[in-house]
């Protein structure tokens, strides 16, 4: 119990320290980018924020 729980804290230590590290390195492999903005534009509120953005009608 108590090494699952250091285990889980130091694993959540090192991902909130090396997060942008991290998103690099995932999101340099283009299907994982691809797969992201597909992904993120299928919810409604960002896909309105940047159709608003880049085609101001």
């Amino acid at each position: 119990m108590l090494t699952t729980l250091l285990v889980t804290m130091l694993s959540v230590f090192f991902v909130y320290r090396y997060r942008y590290r991290i998103i690099n390195i995932v999101l340099g492999t283009r299907w994982i980018r691809r797969l992201a903005v597909t992904g993120a534009l299928q919810i409604p509120f960002i896909k309105n924020r940047l159709y608003a953005r880049f085609m101001p009608f």
